[in-house]
C-alpha cells in the first residue's frame, strides 16, 4: 500500500469520526437532542443550558453560507439557548440568536432574532406569540404527566409504555 493510499484512509477515518467533530460541545444537562439538530461545520458555537428538547428536523445553525458563491467566505456566529427550551420539529434557528429561559420556538419557525424569557414564538419570520403561562393555561385541560423520565434517554420501550398509558398501544397486538 502506498503511503498515499494509507493517509486517504487515514483522512476518510478522522472526516467520518463523528466524536472529533463534536469535540467540546456546550451541552447542558438533561437535553434531549441528536446531532443532527446541530451545526454540520461549527456545532461548538452552540451553547444551550439544561433540560433542553429539541425535536426531530430541527436544526440550530452557527454558520450561513449564503455570501460563500460571491466572496467564498462564510457567517460564523454563536447560538445561546436558554435552559428549559423546547425547540419544535422542523424549526430552524439561525445564527446570532440568542433563546432566552423557559421558551417554546414552534414547529417549523425560523427564528432570525432573539427570543426573551418565558414566550413562545412561532412563524417564518418567528415572532411572539404569547407568554410560556399563556400557553401553559390555555392547555392545562390537555396535560397529562409523561410514562417517562425527560431527565434520562427516551426509548422505544419507555415509548411503548407512554402509549399504553394514553391507550393507543397494546402489547397483544390487537
Amino acid at each position: 500500500m502506498t503511503l498515499m493510499k494509507l493517509v486517504k484512509i487515514v483522512l476518510r477515518k478522522i472526516n467520518n469520526d463523528t466524536s472529533i467533530k463534536y469535540k467540546n460541545l456546550r451541552i447542558g444537562k438533561n437535553c434531549q437532542y441528536s446531532l443532527d439538530n446541530l451545526d454540520g461545520i461549527a456545532p461548538q458555537l452552540i451553547k444551550m443550558g439544561d433540560s433542553c428538547v429539541i425535536a426531530p428536523k430541527a436544526v440550530i445553525l452557527t454558520h450561513d453560507a449564503c455570501l460563500l458563491p460571491s466572496t467564498g467566505k462564510y457567517i460564523f456566529k454563536e447560538v445561546i439557548i436558554g435552559n428549559r427550551v423546547f425547540i419544535g420539529y422542523g424549526a430552524v434557528i439561525m445564527p446570532g440568536v440568542k433563546i432566552g429561559d423557559d421558551c417554546v420556538i414552534g414547529s417549523n419557525s425560523v427564528v432570525t432574532k432573539d427570543v426573551p424569557s418565558a414566550c413562545v414564538y412561532a412563524g417564518i419570520p418567528a415572532k411572539h406569540i404569547c407568554s410560556l403561562t399563556e400557553l401553559q393555561d390555555k392547555n392545562s385541560e390537555n396535560l397529562s404527566v409523561a410514562a417517562f423520565d425527560w431527565e434520562t434517554e427516551i426509548t422505544p420501550e419507555k415509548i411503548v409504555l407512554q402509549q399504553e398509558k394514553l391507550g393507543v398501544h397494546n402489547n397483544n397486538g390487537k
